[in-house]
């Protein structure tokens, strides 16, 4: 189970600013200069002729593979963390030449998977456990990502459907800890936590009876706390700051993961499930939009690391930037997006006509 994205990333505030964009090379810079304007005008300081340069829109090759395709129908869910991930799926394939119709909010995954049955919509990204669990109905916990992976492929084959490779990023909950704390503890993992002295554990309401909550921990390492803390689901690092709980439910994406504050615990016996993006599509989307559709995706989705994921979710949570400009700027400093979007076109004019200026 994961928290929902909404109710997440108020608690990071507190942590992080905007202007982050972890996973960002250093050529992701020049993109914020683009948006400024588009029409650059530069005047020569030597007395003539003077140069004048003007950047203008540059037009798609026609041989780019998305030219002259089927329009893809874009699909996300109605969290942050899914509109950013549609927004790079969007950049990165136009960015190919394809047309993109983007939608919002695809609705409950019986209507996904109609949808991409009948061809009103071409593909769409999934997390690997909801689609185990509530799409496939597979509700055993799987010890690897491969074995996870592997099931959901089988059922998606089953039913015309297939799933690209997983993202390196996993959204689940998770238990955090104050990074001091772990290090004077030495407790990088929840069964070393479980080991440790008695403790007070922060969690909402939801995660104290639900199957990946305090009963599955309890089963799966025998962690028993001294005392189960009702907190907000937007308050877990408040609490943690405060010294009022040493442990608390948290989500593998959150912001406030990416300082040096905070640790997420590791866990291996897997209990919070596999939470990596699959793209979920068709055969016949595959076959028409050709093969640099999905090369696309999956080189999107090789970025996806859990930092990058963090970075990304603090740009649009904390930092109050639109996705369409973090995604531009992130598959830029990554390579996925030429550095220069405009080309420019040089024309002389004589010093008169320059200091009239335009």
């Amino acid at each position: 189970m994961r928290l929902p994205r909404a109710a997440r990333g108020a608690a990071a505030a507190l942590v992080l600013t905007g202007g982050l964009l972890i996973g960002l090379s250093t050529g992701a810079a020049s993109a914020g200069h683009r948006a400024i304007g588009r029409t650059v005008t530069t005047v020569a300081t030597i007395p003539e002729p003077v140069v004048t340069t003007v950047t203008q829109p540059t037009v798609p090759s026609a041989d780019l593979p998305g030219t002259g395709k089927p329009t893809i129908v874009l699909g996300d869910m109605n969290t942050p963390e899914q509109f950013i991930i549609g927004q790079l799926y969007e950049v990165a394939l136009e960015a190919q030449g394809y047309t993109i119709t983007l939608t919002r909010n695809i609705g409950l995954p019986s209507k996904r998977t109609w949808a991409l049955q009948h061809n009103t919509l071409s593909i769409y990204p999934e997390y690997l456990g909801e689609w185990n669990s509530t799409v496939a109905h597979l509700h055993r916990r799987f010890r690897t990502l491969r074995a996870s992976y592997r099931a959901a492929v089988a059922y998606a084959r089953r039913h015309g459907v297939v799933l690209l490779p997983p993202t390196p990023f996993s959204d689940t909950s998770c238990v955090a800890v104050l990074t001091q704390y772990a290090a004077a503890n030495h407790i990088h993992s929840i069964p070393e936590l479980a080991r440790g002295g008695p403790i007070v554990f922060g969690t909402p309401n939801v995660f104290q009876y639900g199957s990946d909550g305090v009963p599955a921990l309890e089963h799966s390492y025998h962690l028993h706390p001294y005392y189960l803390q009702p907190i907000g689901d937007t308050l877990q690092y408040w609490w943690l700051r405060s010294g009022n709980v040493q442990a608390a439910y948290c989500s593998t994406t959150d912001p406030a993961l990416t300082g040096p504050k905070y640790v997420a615990l590791a866990d291996p016996k897997s209990v919070f499930g596999h939470g990596n993006v699959i793209p979920v599509t068709t055969e016949h989307v595959l076959h028409i939009e050709g093969r640099k559709f999905a090369e696309t995706i999956e080189a999107v989705d090789a970025l996806l690391t859990q930092r990058a994921m963090r970075g990304l979710n603090a740009e649009i949570e904390l930092g109050g930037h639109l996705p369409t400009a973090v995604a531009e700027q992130f598959l830029e400093g990554n390579g996925l997006l030429p550095p220069v979007r405009y080309a420019p076109v040089t024309t002389t004019t004589t010093p008169s006509q320059a200091g009239t200026g335009s």
